[in-house]
């Protein structure tokens, strides 16, 4: 014969967290919230100061390659409404991609052909010596001189950074040096 098993009285078989430790949870977590978000922020901050300089390069280099292929002056120029150039060399606003016409004075010829580049307060897009476009001509190359744009969160420099146009056309981005990171400072 087999001995007969006793049951054992009732048991409470589901476990789980005491009030205690449910509030002990939360503080920990706010404390790790208030440690992480200026992090994130800042984190947020520079990837769209990199979005941005890879936008412009992406911009110029389409620029470019519309003026090869149509066999036309092209413009890329600052623009705050996405119709016409600002004139003020002025780049944070965003902008444009239009035929140009020589007459013009730095607007484009009839209706842009592409807009973009409208980023938050933070960002700031300055241009080498207030330049007011930039032109490419039929062969790629710029009409003027070589150009620098210099991308920064505001009063943060050493975010800085630049793109530059060389004169035959070339683009390409690097990290701005100190003395490129002027205009992320305003003055007080």
């Amino acid at each position: 014969m087999r001995p007969e098993r006793v049951k054992a009285p009732f048991r409470d078989t589901q476990r789980g967290f005491g009030l205690i430790e449910q509030i002990m949870t939360l503080v920990v977590l706010a404390v790790l919230s208030t440690v992480a978000i200026p992090s994130f922020h800042h984190l947020f901050e520079r990837h769209e100061l990199r979005a941005a300089q890879t936008d412009y390069i992406a911009a110029l280099q389409h620029a470019r390659n519309l003026a090869i292929n149509e066999q036309r002056q092209i413009i890329f120029c600052p623009s705050r409404d996405g119709l016409r150039c600002n004139g003020d060399g002025s780049w944070s606003g965003g902008w444009l991609i239009g035929r140009h016409d020589l007459d013009n004075k730095g607007q484009p010829l009839g209706s842009p052909l592409y807009t973009g580049g409208h980023y938050s307060e933070k960002i700031a897009i300055a241009g080498s010596e207030a330049k007011k476009y930039i032109a490419f001509k039929t062969d790629g190359s710029l009409a003027g001189s070589n150009q620098t744009l210099t991308f920064c969160i505001r009063d943060e420099p050493q975010q800085a950074l630049k793109v530059l146009i060389a004169l035959r056309g070339r683009v390409r981005g690097e990290v701005a040096t100190a003395a490129d990171a002027s205009p992320c400072v305003t003055p007080a």
